[in-house]
């Protein structure tokens, strides 16, 4: 019985050989790696790009008008009419609301007429009495005169009692200070209240047209309605603000500098301003102004940027980010800006060609300025690559390629 399953392995052995040496031959055919038929993929290359340019400060803050405006009616009244709405742009000296004028314009007219009064006071002051007026005090000096010589030559003989002399007397004399009054004109100090009551008239006359004038609220400058706090029948006062203007032509960027950067900011130089709001597009500035006390929570000096606004994109309150160039040099390394791809994960790469392999390989990179069509690599590539910058777009990472020089025809 032993002897007989023996015989059945044996008999069984050379064939459970062939299975597992053809076992092993399949499986070897089945791990070996697949011959690459990718045909190589023409690609630009070149060199990253070396340059000195400005020391840069990063700084953020908001965006500010160049004037702001609380505007108020100066005198008290009824709203009339409300010219202009929340948002619109206005120019300077334009109307903005007015009050019922009708109580000032009477104040005008009684103004007016008591500087009438006035000067008709002086012009008499200074022009004395009339001829006619001077002619008839000589008359009356004249007929006195006659009538105290005829008397006194009574009272001279003591024909004329003293009392009745004494009356005669005084008449005359009266009648002789009015004829030199009336040859002299009015006195000096009378000259001068005239003038001081025609003057004072003038000012009150001067005080109702103004506020007359103040009744139209005017823009006092070019700029943008940006509250509007009155309406057509409100009583307003002289104290209370209806309107909010604000000028945005050009519009100021205010910055907070750290106190170890400050030293490098100067006015007049060349900021460059972004609004993420906006989205990615680039304002031209200047710096205009710079704080010299800091700020005792945050230890960051106050810049002021200048920064035309033609369109009035720029709004006050919005975010901005602010790189100022200073005079300070660094080194910089750039590449073109379509050389940089996002891979999977969303990071931003490159791709370099290898020339011992004539493969391209892709190559993290932390990006930095933007320098026109330029993107400054910071951290990924040590400057002596070839990095692909045209035909990315058709290529993946350890394909083959065919290298092409930057700046010559494919």
């Amino acid at each position: 019985m032993i002897m007989r399953f023996a015989s059945l392995s044996l008999f069984h052995r050379p064939v459970t050989l062939v299975s597992v040496a053809l076992i092993l031959l399949l499986g070897a055919c089945t791990s070996a790696p697949p011959v690459s038929k990718e045909a190589p993929q023409r690609v630009v290359v070149r060199q990253p790009n070396r340059f000195e340019h400005p020391l840069t400060l990063n700084a953020s803050g908001n965006v500010e008008a160049a004037e702001t405006a609380y505007l108020s009616f100066q005198v008290p009244g009824q709203v009339r009419k409300v010219f202009v709405e929340e948002g619109q742009a206005v120019r300077a000296g334009q109307v903005l609301a007015e009050l019922d004028v009708r109580d000032y314009e009477s104040r005008v007219s009684a103004a007016a007429s008591q500087t009438g009064v006035a000067s008709a006071s002086l012009q008499k002051a200074d022009a004395g009495l009339r001829k006619q007026e001077l002619a008839q005090a000589r008359i009356d000096l004249d007929r006195v005169e006659d009538e105290y010589n005829r008397l006194k030559a009574l009272h001279d003989r003591g024909s004329l009692a003293p009392n009745d002399y004494k009356k005669i007397e005084a008449a005359y004399l009266a009648a002789r200070e009015r004829y030199s009054m009336a040859r002299e004109g009015a006195r000096k100090e009378d000259r001068i209240a005239a003038r001081s009551a025609f003057q004072g008239a003038e000012a009150q006359e001067t005080i109702a047209k103004k506020a007359l004038a103040d009744t139209f609220l005017t823009s006092p400058f070019s700029g943008i309605i940006a509250k509007r706090d009155v309406e057509k029948g409100m009583l307003v006062g002289s104290s209370r603000p209806v309107f909010v203007l604000l000028s945005l032509q050009p519009a100021k960027i205010r910055v907070g500098v750290p106190e170890a950067e400050i030293g490098m900011v100067r006015i007049g130089q060349r900021a460059e301003i972004q609004i993420p709001s906006l989205g990615s597009r680039s304002f031209a500035g200047r710096v205009e102004t710079i704080g010299f006390a800091a700020d005792p929570a945050a230890r960051t000096f106050s810049v002021k940027i200048s920064v035309p606004n033609p369109q009035l994109e720029l709004r006050a309150g919005m975010v901005a980010e602010s790189r100022i160039e200073t005079r300070a040099k660094v080194a910089a390394m750039t590449v073109p800006g379509q050389a940089i791809v996002r891979d999977a994960q969303g990071a931003t790469t490159v791709f370099l060609f290898y020339a011992e392999k004539n493969r391209v390989y892709a190559r993290r990179v932390d990006l930095g300025s933007v320098f026109g069509r330029e993107v400054e690599i910071v951290r990924g590539l040590s400057g002596a690559e070839q990095v692909v910058i045209g035909g990315q777009q058709l290529i993946h990472d350890g394909m083959p390629a065919t290298p092409v020089q930057a700046g010559v025809a494919e």
